[in-house]
This record gives C-alpha cells, structure tokens and sequence, in this order.
C-alpha cells in the first residue's frame, strides 16, 4: 500500500499484482505475463506433458545439472535432428517407439509455439495425436476411452450420482480401466 496525502484525507491505494499459480514448468508464458488461463495455456501445458512422456523427465527438475534442469530448455538442441531425437528419449521405452516419439515431439511443438492464437486447438491436437497412435498400433482408430457411467448405490443412484469410469483397449485389444473412478453428478 502507498499512502497518499490528499487534503485532509490519507488515501492508501493498493497496488493490484496477480499472482500465478499451478504446477511449475507447465505454465504458458503469456499465464504467466498476464495471468489469464485459456483454452490455448491448456494447450501449452500439453505440449510440457509430451515432452514428459517422451524423455521420462519432469518439466523442472532441480536435481539435475544445471544445464538439464528446465525439460523445454534441455530438449531444444534435440529435437531437430533424429539421430540427436535417439539420446532424450526416455530409457525405459527401450528405442522401441522412437518413430512415433518424433511424431509426438511434432505435435508437441506445435503446441508449444510462443505465440498462443497460432497454437493448435486442443481438438486438433487430439486428432494429431489419434492419427500417430492408429499408425504406430495398426489397429486402426482406437476411438476415444469409452466411458461408462454405473450408479455407485441405490441411494447414489436416486440423487443422480453416478461413477465414471474409462476404459481403453489395452495389449491383445483387451479392456483396460485407465484410472481410478469417480463420483460425479449427473443431470
């Protein structure tokens, strides 16, 4: 607060300063400037946990050397060059699925552009990302999670409340529940 001497009268005007706030790394820069979320941050923040998927890494990692610690920043040099693309992708895949890493490392700096209204949409970022599981899989389009929605109880039931639970096909085109249910409410 500044006080300010107006006549008789102390004014205090308070500075208005928005503060940012979420998960480290996963912030859009124009979040960050303004503090204003949109559909486009949501689409930056994709394109952070992309890249995550790809080299197994945390967008910001404090316990690395210096040089490593910022996931965006340790990347750049990488991505433009598939023979580089093979030393950030994560250990663990085993080189199994660097084709279709560099696809999704496309996508994701598609949505990882600064300037936020030359982002994809998130819809086409979810075609984007369909088309490379299709051709990667070969089972064709695997289509979105089926949801289904089953009363949790008789009495959860009466008030409208039902649990969501998704399913995905899995290896040998099984049924698998990607996560954990969930109470919502339903009209």
């Amino acid at each position: 607060m500044i006080p300010i001497f107006m006549g008789l009268v102390w004014l205090h005007i308070t500075s208005l300063l928005y503060q940012v706030v979420g998960t480290m790394g996963y912030a859009a820069p124009e979040y960050i400037q303004t503090g204003r979320l949109t559909s486009k941050s949501d689409v930056w923040s994709y394109g952070v946990f992309l890249y995550e998927l790809i080299t197994g890494r945390r967008p910001l990692d404090r316990n690395r050397p210096r040089s490593e610690q910022k996931l965006l920043e340790w990347v750049k040099p990488y991505i433009s060059d598939s023979k580089k693309f093979q030393q950030i992708l994560d250990p663990r895949l085993d080189g199994k699925i660097s084709r279709s890493a560099q696809k999704l490392s496309i996508v994701a700096n598609r949505c990882l552009v600064r300037h936020a209204k030359t982002r994809p949409k998130m819809s086409e970022v979810l075609e984007m990302v369909n088309k490379i599981v299709e051709t990667s899989t070969g089972i064709g389009n695997p289509g979105p999670p089926v949801r289904i929605a089953e009363p949790t109880s008789p009495e959860s039931a009466r008030k409208g409340k039902r649990k969501i639970t998704d399913i995905k096909l899995g290896d040998g085109n099984r049924l698998v529940r990607m996560w954990s249910t969930k109470l919502t409410s339903t009209c």
